[in-house]
């Protein structure tokens, strides 16, 4: 064990010793952005080193998802988030059919009962979100009388209406606004039945439980057509505001344990974009999107202290493109990195992260070539801008 311990350390010396050697290249390449400055071969720190911070044979084994890059990490990137808007059922709405966002049907045929339609209540509506990957998720609650429905549903696999239409999809165009909408302005999706969900409670619901839900009708039956979800202008087809982005789409209300259907439903609705919200750094961080503002790729990596001792975990190990963004998230039991990330550019220290909210870092906040594009706190959600102080100055 003591030779192991040996062996280790003069491993790490010698690490550490090649920050001489390793970045003489980039000296020799002619004029340079003055952010990352090398002098003798040695990338140019902060000068705030933190020394108490000890490394391990541990401290290269990477906590987390320490090899993610933003642009292929498995979490997908938000693209868009809208708040759900109640339709008005047009031209409907003088026939029983209320203002409402959902339609769960007990029978098939109550088109007109005010019972089977839900909406929002006390502004507590839906949230729809595009992701970038081709998903989305509509979450949230919808109300009739004393049910409320949690919604759960994801959609999949993205397409253009010319991609649609190529493999046999067709526009359900129905309703004031919907019989008013152009296919080619529409973008179509199918419910993901593997992992959506409606669960209902309370003293209205013909039943109560959690139920799947699948597409309706089925787009793998050559018997029926396929419709599939729409979004785009004039998307909520029951609806007096021609043009306004809005989403239609048809399920079968599942057993979750049979698969059974039960009951069919649709949802119709508008969607608002909704307004970003933020607030400070509050608590402790919890991940962090940086770019590399760099025109050359170098391996970078980034430690924290482990459950806030004085060993040092790695929670980032990899190549970085130029202006190229990556992700980071904290290690400890909480989910937080505790009071700094520290950074290494090569084999060298390069500088650090304040995390612990006792600076009100945000976007923008920047350390040398490294920025922060966004982020999380355990208290105050999203991460605001980066406001800096009126003194402030570069360290490079």
């Amino acid at each position: 064990m003591k030779q192991f311990s040996k062996l280790f350390l003069l491993a790490m010396l010698v690490i550490f010793a090649s920050c001489k050697s390793d970045s003489v290249e980039e000296e020799q390449q002619g004029p340079t952005q003055d952010a990352l400055r090398f002098e003798n071969g040695i990338v140019v720190s902060d000068g705030e080193e933190d020394k108490e911070l000890i490394f391990t044979a541990d401290s290269e084994i990477i906590k987390g998802d320490g090899l993610t890059i933003a642009a292929m990490t498995n979490t997908p990137n938000v693209a868009k988030v809208y708040n759900v808007v109640d339709a008005d059922r047009a031209p409907n709405s003088n026939d029983g059919q209320p203002v409402s966002n959902m339609w769960w049907s007990i029978t098939g045929t109550d088109y007109d009962s005010p019972s089977s339609y839900y909406s929002t209540v006390n502004g507590d509506n839906m949230v729809f979100t595009e992701y970038t990957d081709g998903t989305a998720h509509l979450v949230g609650t919808t109300v009739s009388g004393t049910c409320v429905v949690d919604v759960d549903v994801w959609f999949m696999d993205k397409k253009t209406w010319a991609e649609w239409e190529a493999i046999g999809g067709g526009h359900k165009k129905e309703g004031t606004a919907g019989n008013a909408s152009n296919s080619e302005d529409m973008s179509f999706y199918v419910i993901d039945g593997s992992r959506s969900t409606l669960t209902a409670n309370g003293g209205d619901c013909d039943m109560t439980g959690t139920f799947g839900l699948i597409q309706m009708p089925d787009p793998n039956d050559p018997n029926t057509p396929n419709f599939g979800a729409h979004i785009g202008p004039g998307g909520a087809n029951y609806d007096s505001n021609i043009g306004a982005l809005g989403l239609s789409t048809w399920g079968w209300i599942t057993d979750l344990s049979t698969g059974e259907k039960l009951y069919t439903m649709d949802f119709n609705f508008r969607l608002e974009l909704a307004e970003e919200e933020c607030d400070d750094c509050i608590g402790k961080v919890t991940d962090l999107t940086l770019n590399w503002d760099w025109h050359h790729d170098y391996r970078v990596r980034v430690y924290q202290r482990y459950e806030n001792t004085c060993y040092a975990t790695k929670i980032f190990d990899s190549v970085v493109g130029a202006n190229e963004n990556f992700t980071i998230n904290g290690s400890n039991s909480n989910g937080t990195f505790g009071s700094y990330v520290y950074i290494y550019v090569g084999n060298c220290y390069y500088t650090k992260i304040k995390t612990n909210c006792y600076l009100n870092i945000g976007p923008g906040y920047r350390r040398g070539v490294v920025e922060v594009v966004s982020g999380h706190s355990t208290q105050g959600g999203e991460l605001c801008e980066y406001e800096p102080p009126h003194h402030w100055c570069w360290w490079w």
